[in-house]
């Protein structure tokens, strides 16, 4: 027989429940609702710490209480999260309590603490996402039945799921988890391909993955999968079918970011490669520090979403991140120089995850990322076997701005650029159609610059 002292208290937890359901409370609002006293409070939510959680977020002296999530797979709500530092060196990073009502509780060795609405941006940033992701959510999903399918139906849960349990060599500088942890450990085990074996290793992978690659173009993501060489260390390898149109486009994209690091503008390192059936371009990871070092680093997407909200364009970004003090005027003035220069060779596609901000060692902002993904999407197959017109561009001002200094470096690149696709100087042949194209291109670049460049 239950006692009524022990019933009243069986109430009382599911009372408790109920009122954070949709999220933290303060001590006051549940002693109100709940009609008890504060120690009477205090006391419930100490004899279940597997339930409740008490803290004060950091410049907040009022307390407050939250429900523990339930994750999936049982997955403890309480986790840490680990950083790997340049050297390759682990350390904590900051313990985590997932809440119900989708909130995250993160407590620094710092003695900070924070209380975010849903994931923090560093963890959505490391989500899944993009043609890598739906890869990973097929995989995870053939192992593990809690995982859907289709990322499309992957919510918060399933993030976290994934994160702490099997995360591995994903981007930035944050390990999930000592389930996650221990895979990099055994991962630093892990042989880098020989260069003479690289891409025969290619095209295998290129052939695992070219039925799920059918039309991932539709959505602007190339085709890729992640690799470790003896020559480039830690790369993301992109791949197209020889004759399709994003094969034509990948030396573009190579010699894109060649053109931009010619004049200053710092540039991720590229290199291409070719088979019988395949072209492939190989991206030097910038968040990458020899075989173990790494580098912290978020999307602009992820650090617009925390603090601005807005997500319009790159050079607006930029001039909000140099008011906040994230970035220099000579990060400012490089963004500003891949905007322009995306405008004169028709990269439409600069969305927020094209973007990007290193971090330093002490977890300050360090400085935009090199560029990245810039090559002339306006020619870009759009699916189903469409590859659009091979029209000239036609640049705008976009929020650029008259700044005779961005658009005279934005030139030079984008010269460089068009003149050597008009003279096929690429280290893959280049068709008439393109060489054609340029020419035009060159004319409406050199129009639209007239008044835009330095008297």
């Amino acid at each position: 027989m239950v006692s009524g002292s022990e019933h009243d208290h069986s109430q009382r937890i599911k009372e408790l429940e109920r009122h954070m359901r949709s999220g933290p409370r303060s001590a006051q609002e549940l002693v109100n609702a709940l009609g008890i006293s504060q120690p009477t409070l205090s006391r419930t939510i100490q004899a279940f710490p597997a339930l409740f959680t008490t803290f004060r977020v950091s410049g907040d002296r009022t307390p407050k209480y939250g429900r523990l999530r339930d994750l999936p797979g049982g997955l403890n709500p309480r986790q840490t999260i680990f950083r790997i530092s340049n050297t390759g060196a682990m350390e904590t990073f900051a313990e985590v309590e997932f809440l119900t009502g989708g909130a995250t509780l993160e407590r620094t060795p710092a003695k900070t603490t924070i209380l975010y609405e849903g994931l923090p941006p560093y963890m959505a940033f490391s989500s899944p996402s993009g043609f890598l992701g739906r890869q990973v959510a097929r995989a995870a999903s053939a192992l593990d039945t809690q995982f859907p399918e289709s990322l499309k139906d992957w919510g918060d849960d399933h993030r976290i799921a994934y994160l702490f349990t099997r995360g591995l060599n994903l981007a930035g500088n944050l390990v999930y988890g000592t389930a996650s942890l221990q895979r990099e450990m055994d991962f630093r085990h892990l042989a880098p391909t020989p260069q003479a074996q690289k891409l025969a290793h290619y095209v295998d992978m290129a052939n695992q993955l070219k039925d799920s690659a059918h039309g991932s173009s539709a959505g602007g993501e190339q085709p890729k999968f992640l690799s470790l060489v003896e020559d480039m260390g830690h790369a993301i390898v992109k791949f197209a079918r020889r004759g399709s149109r994003m094969a034509e486009l990948l030396p573009f994209e190579h010699l894109a970011l060649q053109s931009l690091a010619a004049v200053g503008v710092p540039a991720s390192k590229t290199q291409l490669l070719a088979s019988n059936d395949y072209v492939f371009l190989e991206v030097q990871r910038f968040d990458r520090i020899g075989a173990h070092g790494r580098v912290g680093m978020l999307s602009a997407g992820a650090i617009d979403d925390e603090f601005f909200g807005a997500r319009d364009t790159w050079s607006e970004f930029a001039a909000r991140c140099q008011q906040a003090r994230y970035l220099s005027a000579a990060d400012v003035l490089h963004v500003d120089v891949m905007a322009a220069f995306s405008e004169l060779i028709g990269n439409t596609d600069r969305h927020f995850e094209n973007i990007s901000v290193l971090l330093g060692e002490d977890g300050e902002y360090s400085g935009i990322a090199p560029a990245y993904d810039i090559l002339p999407m306006r020619y870009a197959s759009i699916g189903g076997g469409v590859d659009p017109a091979l029209t000239p561009i036609v640049p705008k001002l976009s929020t650029i701005g008259a700044k005779p200094d961005v658009w005279a470096l934005a030139a030079q690149a984008a010269h460089r650029f068009w003149a050597a696709v008009q003279q096929g100087q690429l280290d893959l042949p280049v068709s008439q159609d393109f060489q054609r194209l340029a020419t035009e291109n060159l004319a409406v670049d050199r129009a639209f610059l007239v008044p835009l460049l330095p008297a």
